[in-house]
């Protein structure tokens, strides 16, 4: 009897639910707004879907990828360790050979640095302790000069199998410094005994001083840091064609 009086008081309480449900389905002006509303809500959700996924597209296209570490290799690898190698162009004890030609332009025009020497002592000094030893020792023997300058100029073409193409090129550079030397050493001679004001001669001697010992400095660094010295004008060119191709 009891439990009668509950289904029946359950049927009673859920009739309006029922009838409310039914009305709705029944009417097709509040189910077809229905569907609309929810359209409606489900393109927006897949709207903003898309415009927050655009946005960390973007977020991630902005972002510059750096997968190099600070010594310009990729991140995760190694870099290549070269041993006992050199970099540049001239290689190892090739860099001391190079510069050892570059003593016979030094030598040759050591005298046209006298006014320059006068006028600034130190320098003086230094070529009195450093160089002036090897010009009086090749002034004492006769013919030692030409000797000195037939060797740079025919050896590095007669030992080409033992010597490198770069200690040759350079021998030849700095014959063709100490060629360009002759020019104004027969000047120099030729007009000894005039009695030229020092307000000309001192400085076309110091010009010619400074002009080759500018080129020997620049070839001596050059060779020191293992460049090719071959950017004199005309005598780097002549120098190449001297050596060869190989």
């Amino acid at each position: 009897m009891r439990l009668s009086v509950l289904v029946l008081a359950t049927l009673a309480c859920c009739s309006p639910c029922c009838d409310g449900f039914t009305l709705f389905y029944s009417n097709p002006s509040m189910t077809k707004g229905y569907r609309k509303a929810k359209s409606s809500c489900s393109a927006k959700d897949n709207n903003q879907d898309d415009d927050n996924e655009n946005t960390r597209n973007k977020q991630q296209q902005q972002k510059p990828i750096n997968d190099l570490d600070i010594f310009g290799q990729p991140k995760g690898k190694q870099p290549r360790r070269r041993i006992f190698e050199d970099e540049g162009d001239i290689r190892g004890s090739d860099r001391i050979k190079s510069c050892i030609p570059y003593m016979l332009p030094l030598i040759d025009g050591d005298s046209f640095g006298r006014f320059i020497y006068e006028r600034i002592p130190p320098l003086g000094f230094l070529d009195y302790i450093l160089l002036r030893p090897f010009v009086e020792g090749f002034r004492a023997v006769p013919f030692l000069s030409i000797l000195l300058f037939m060797t740079f100029a025919l050896a590095p073409q007669l030992l080409r199998d033992s010597l490198s193409r770069e200690v040759r090129f350079n021998a030849q550079q700095a014959v063709l410094i100490d060629v360009a030397l002759i020019f104004p050493t027969i000047i120099g001679e030729s007009i000894a005994d005039e009695k030229i004001p020092r307000e000309w001669l001192e400085p076309a001697t110091n010009f010619v001083f400074i002009a080759y010992v500018s080129l020997v400095i620049y070839s001596v660094t050059s060779c020191l840091t293992g460049k090719k010295p071959d950017q004199i004008p005309y005598i780097s060119s002549a120098a190449e064609f001297s050596v060869g191709p190989f």
